[in-house]
């Protein structure tokens, strides 16, 4: 058995992939656990010159029953070992890398589990790094009672903020990578799945997928793009010529991932 430290499962997946395999979904089971005891009895017999020492013993058993819930660990486990044993073209892969062949061979519905780096799309890590200035700023600010940030600061963190809540989609974007760079995974995490802080979600893990598409060489996907609703207005003629040619993010916010790279969707990250 493996033994997991979760940072992100997706428990949704989880169930219905249970119930996929059982035909149900059970959330406890019943246990009966039998304790065995042994009662051993002395006595002593004696008729004036002869005395006589015996023993007897008995065993008593008690039942105990009670109720316990099936961990999300305990349903991974068993969706990960069914996965590894469908047959030897079906049965889950494992990668720390990618190849051509490999990469050709992967088709939509597959699942995978790869060892990669991850990161959060560059509109998520500035707005999340100006919000620490922003809060160390007013730690000191209590503590000192002197003001860090000048009001030209205040409003360029408090710009950034704004424009971190533009974005309508409640997913984070992030990006798995191999070591040598090549075949990128991307992916849309719920926020609430996470099992770690999210600072401490960045870095290596493990990660078991399922492949939604493949990215292919000469296409690109660009992440977190701040105008895509505003792009997708129902616009008349006129108001589309009134709107700015160039609505992409600004350089320091830009996130292109180009192919080949695969849009996966994560079903647990972990160490």
């Amino acid at each position: 058995m493996k033994l997991r430290n979760f940072l992100y499962l997706n428990t949704k997946i989880v169930e219905d992939y249970i119930s996929a395999i059982d035909g149900y979904t059970y959330y406890e089971e019943a246990q009966a656990i039998t304790n065995s005891s042994e009662n051993t009895a002395k006595g002593s017999l004696g008729v004036k010159i002869v005395s006589r020492e015996g023993s007897h013993s008995g065993k008593t058993s008690k039942e105990i029953k009670r109720s316990v819930k099936i961990s999300d660990a305990a349903k991974f486990d068993k969706i990960y070992k069914y996965l590894q044993s469908e047959s030897e073209d079906e049965s889950l892969k494992y990668y720390e890398f990618l190849t051509e062949e490999i990469y050709e061979e992967l088709d939509r519905d597959d699942f995978i589990e790869v060892l990669t780096t991850s990161r959060f799309s560059k509109t998520k890590e500035l707005t999340d790094s100006v919000k620490k200035v922003a809060d160390l700023a007013a730690v000191i600010q209590g503590i000192t009672d002197q003001k860090i940030l000048d009001e030209e600061a205040t409003e360029a963190i408090n710009g950034f903020s704004s424009l971190g809540k533009l974005s309508s989609k409640k997913e984070i974007s992030c990006v798995f990578e191999f070591n040598d760079g090549k075949y990128p995974l991307i992916a849309y995490l719920d926020e609430s799945y996470f099992r770690c802080e999210q600072d401490n979600f960045v870095g290596q893990a493990y990660v078991l997928c399922k492949i939604l598409r493949k990215i292919p060489k000469g296409s690109s996907v660009k992440l977190d793009e701040l105008f895509d609703d505003i792009k997708s207005m129902p616009l008349n003629r006129k108001q589309r010529r009134k709107m700015p040619k160039n609505m992409d993010n600004p350089d320091i916010m830009r996130d292109v991932i180009k192919g080949p790279a695969m849009v996966i969707i994560p079903i647990a990250v972990y160490q």
